[in-house]
């Protein structure tokens, strides 16, 4: 079942990464977010219909709106992709084409704000997932967050390149399409996701 979810989600990104090599400047800029954040949302959807298929009685609704916090006066709050089980919400994630420390710091306050904020609508179990083609970040500031924000153990983040932004070819900087995603990143990726939905609809 995974493997199958894996092909389809591969193809849909080959395609992605195909449109996108040549690219540079504003055009890179306008078609990275929204091809990463459309390849996300068809994977997502791909995990969900084979959990509907395999736990009929369980609701699973995928859905990109605002939270409404649980306190009076206070803020909404919103990732990119949001996945309910059962009324609760299950999986969070935020797609980001290039993710540096400024963004990543930025998104470790959101996913605070959330759980402290939106707690009685979040699943015990809830998982969060930051996806993008860069992860441009060091092990230290994940430990600082994880210290200073918290929620370390339900944050996992994919970067499908696995290589820095301004990566070199034969002396040549080239765009993330052009060096291809990691088949390995994308299987931990659903894996991570599909388990985050499957632990929620058992518990």
């Amino acid at each position: 079942m995974i493997r199958d979810i894996l092909e389809d989600s591969c193809n849909i990104l080959t395609e992605k990464f195909d449109g996108g090599v040549g690219l540079t400047s504003t055009p890179l800029k306008a078609y990275s977010g929204p091809a990463l954040e459309e390849w996300s949302e068809l994977t997502i959807k791909l995990i969900i219909s084979y959990l509907n298929e395999k736990y009929p009685d369980a609701v699973i609704e995928w859905g990109k709106g605002y939270l409404d916090s649980d306190f009076d006066g206070f803020g909404r709050e919103r990732l990119d992709q949001h996945v309910k089980v059962n009324g609760k919400y299950a999986y969070l994630q935020e797609d980001r084409a290039w993710v540096d420390k400024p963004f990543y710091t930025l998104k470790r306050a959101v996913i605070r704000n959330i759980m402290i904020s939106c707690d009685s609508q979040m699943h015990e179990n809830v998982k969060f997932g930051l996806v993008g083609y860069s992860i441009d970040i060091r092990q230290d500031l994940v430990n600082t967050c994880n210290h200073t924000q918290g929620y370390g153990d339900r944050i996992e983040r994919f970067s499908l390149t696995g290589r820095p932004r301004n990566k070199k070819v034969n002396g040549k900087t080239v765009n993330w399409f052009e060096t291809g995603f990691v088949d390995t990143t994308v299987l931990n990726y659903i894996e991570y996701v599909y388990k985050s939905l499957e632990d929620a609809i058992l518990a």
